[in-house]
């Protein structure tokens, strides 16, 4: 008795091919968010809230009884974070801060925020608001970047 196996059509390899190469080409495609960076100045060095806006960030700050008095909005950006090459700002005081984009899930991302001679730090950037991160000394205060995922 002869058995004879099939050889499958050029469509069951190309649905084979298909199969195996998907996922990765979807791995190999780069996500991206866009995120405004806010560099504000914190200090107790007066009682300077400029501009009005900071005052809730102020307010925030005292209720998480952190006793900075002074709040200076020194730049403003948007920028686009990518997951494969970090994203850097420049920061007044002489360093980059270096964002990139660990990955999305239900509305919210995944960030890696690296800051020269701090800890990289993780934080969860979505709906609920602005997240607060100490980015270095300058000029007697500190530095804190307010991130947040604009509203569309």
């Amino acid at each position: 008795m002869r058995t004879t196996t099939r050889m499958p059509g050029v469509l069951g390899v190309l649905a084979l091919l298909g199969l195996f190469l998907l996922p990765g080409a979807a791995l190999a495609q780069e996500l991206k968010l866009k995120v405004e960076v806010e560099v504000v100045l914190v200090s107790n060095k007066g009682d300077e809230v400029t501009p009005p806006e900071l005052q809730k960030m102020k307010e925030t700050f005292q209720r998480q009884n952190f006793s900075y008095t002074s709040f200076k909005r020194m730049s403003q950006q948007s920028i686009e974070v990518g997951s494969k090459e970090p994203t850097e700002v420049k920061l007044p005081n002489g360093v980059n801060a270096s964002f990139l984009l660990l990955g999305m899930k239900d509305g919210s991302a995944k960030l890696r925020v690296t800051i020269p001679n701090q800890s990289a730090v993780e934080v969860q950037l979505g709906r609920q608001g602005a997240v607060y991160q100490r980015a270095g000394n300058h000029v007697g205060g500190d530095l804190v970047l307010v991130l947040n995922v604009p509203a569309k």
